[in-house]
């Protein structure tokens, strides 16, 4: 299973860095922030690999859920990105935060959005 979970890990960070043109680079006192970019990320990740058949693996992307799907990241990454809209390296994050809950983003700021982040995954 940690096999399995370091593989799905080492996938993301490949898409992760394929469209944001490379890891953001955050400040050590932006650790917080850095830590809820990434959970968002691989919140995400996991969502799209939920079958729904209460396998084995569901229950070990359930458990990567609870993981790194927590409220309070969630919160600080919409509060850092409402401080400063103008932060690419929180857009790609923002803009999967924004498909996995209830849309908070018009589609505008989405276009906004998906013009600098160019990210497959949650952009047209």
């Amino acid at each position: 299973m940690k096999l399995m979970s370091f593989i799905a890990g080492a996938a993301l960070l490949s898409v992760s860095l394929s469209f944001a043109g490379g890891p953001a680079k955050f400040s050590k006192g932006e650790q917080p922030l850095q830590k809820a970019v990434s959970d968002t990320e691989m919140c995400f990740h996991f969502a799209g690999e939920f079958n729904g058949d209460g396998s084995a693996r569901d229950k070990e992307i359930n458990r990567m859920q609870r993981k790194h799907c927590g409220k309070a990241g969630q919160q600080l990454l919409l509060k850092a990105y409402r401080a400063n809209p103008q932060d690419a390296r929180l857009y790609p994050a923002v803009l999967m935060l924004n498909s996995l809950t209830s849309e908070f983003l018009s589609k505008a700021e989405v276009a906004r959005l998906c013009a600098v982040a160019r990210t497959e995954l949650v952009c047209q």
